[in-house]
């Protein structure tokens, strides 16, 4: 017997056997026709052909009896399931074609005219893939086509902005059948206003010591003395926590700020483009209180780190005589804190956290140009590129 695999490009796999004799009910070949002919075989006697480019491959396979077929129908799947994909290699599929309407915007909701916009559209093979490009008409809006079964990766530039991206799905669920749509993306792209040298560096380091508070020091990158070079301590950890076994452990970090200074966690973000936060830190709205994080192994836990949070950070706060803000510095933190356990209780741990500082008193522009770092020469796997 010989069984042939059905393969529809917005429906799951389908592997239909088909005796020899039974060969009559071919729905189409590989030239993307759309079929309307019936597929037979030793179980379903009138299956439909669905309606959509397709093709239809003979796969070779172990004899098998019509009475063993339901009983060994699930690890036939897998097999042919390997076949199918290494069919598709040999001969291809002919993918749906899908087309995306992208719309540019400013921050204002004004269309921005000439943007490129590209899309990538990927295949069932890493040769597969196709990449369109056109720019953006008076109205901010441009499509981008071609042929997919994955989300189609688009993106928009234009000189004197912020480049934007997003991943679009193209696949909906529609009575209950998966289907290939075109769909309509939206994307905004923030203005170049003032980018400015920063400090800015992806730290990873270990704590020196455990179970105590201590300094570190942004402009320095490194632990206030005894344990560093830094001079200022412009934010506190303290760490505690341990491997007690090969599966068990747990570890907490916390971190802290000095007097009248504090973080703002940041709710206006933008995921889909370069510059994530605001251009400028905010006014009010930094809070002092301590910030807590905890790891285990092999349990849950509350308070996980998580890269999706965005904090300003307001340091080195001077009050004056009526209890006001005399001068200040701003930073921004991309992610909490991240930290590692190592050893037993009392040992150390490894912190890995993104932050960007403002050495300009009262200057609360956080908008990073990343050719002008104020560290120099950072390994490249400290460098941040980010704005």
């Amino acid at each position: 017997m010989e069984l042939y695999a059905f393969i529809s490009n917005d429906q799951p796999l389908h592997l239909l056997p088909a005796l020899k004799n039974q060969r009559r009910g071919l729905a189409c070949m590989n030239d993307g026709r759309w079929p309307h002919e019936r597929v037979s075989g030793p179980f379903d006697n009138e299956v439909v052909a669905q309606r959509l480019p397709c093709c239809f491959t003979p796969v070779c396979a172990p004899h098998v009896e019509e009475t063993d077929w339901p009983r060994r129908a699930g690890r036939m799947r897998w097999l042919l399931i390997v076949l199918c994909a290494i069919s598709f290699h040999a001969h291809g599929v002919i993918l749906p074609y899908v087309r995306v309407d992208v719309t540019v915007l400013d921050e204002a909701g004004a269309p921005l005219a000439n943007a490129m916009v590209r899309g990538n559209f990927l295949g069932g093979r890493s040769d597969d893939g196709s990449v369109d490009r056109t720019r953006t008409n008076s109205s901010g809006r441009a499509t981008v086509s071609g042929r997919s079964i994955f989300p189609v990766d688009v993106s928009a530039v234009l000189e004197g902005y912020y480049a934007s991206a997003s991943s679009v799905n193209t696949r909906e669920t529609v009575d209950g059948e998966v289907q290939i749509r075109d769909q309509a993306v939206s994307l905004v792209l923030k203005e170049k206003r003032n980018p400015i040298p920063l400090y800015a560096k992806r730290y990873s380091g270990e704590i020196p010591v455990a179970e105590q508070w201590i300094g570190f020091d942004l402009e320095k990158a490194d632990w206030v003395a005894p344990y560093g070079k830094g001079g200022r301590s412009d934010i506190h950890f303290w760490f505690q926590g341990g491997i007690d076994s090969f599966d068990s452990g747990q570890g907490e970090l916390r971190l802290r700020f000095s007097e009248h200074d504090g973080a703002a966690e940041i709710s206006d973000i933008s995921a889909q483009n370069e510059l994530k936060v605001p251009h400028l830190a905010h006014i009010e709205g930094y809070v002092s209180e301590e910030k807590v994080w905890r790891e285990a192994i092999r349990k849950e836990v509350e308070g996980r780190p998580n890269r999706n949070r965005f904090y300003f950070l307001r340091l080195r706060t001077v009050i004056d005589a009526r209890h006001e803000i005399e001068a200040a510095n701003y930073g921004k933190l991309y992610g909490d804190v991240f930290f590692s356990l190592r050893g037993r209780q009392g040992g150390m741990s490894r912190l890995q956290f993104t932050y960007y500082f403002n050495p300009t008193p009262n200057d609360r522009n956080l908008e990073f140009d990343a050719y002008r770092n104020l560290f120099r020469d950072l390994p490249h796997d400290d460098r941040v590129w980010e704005p």
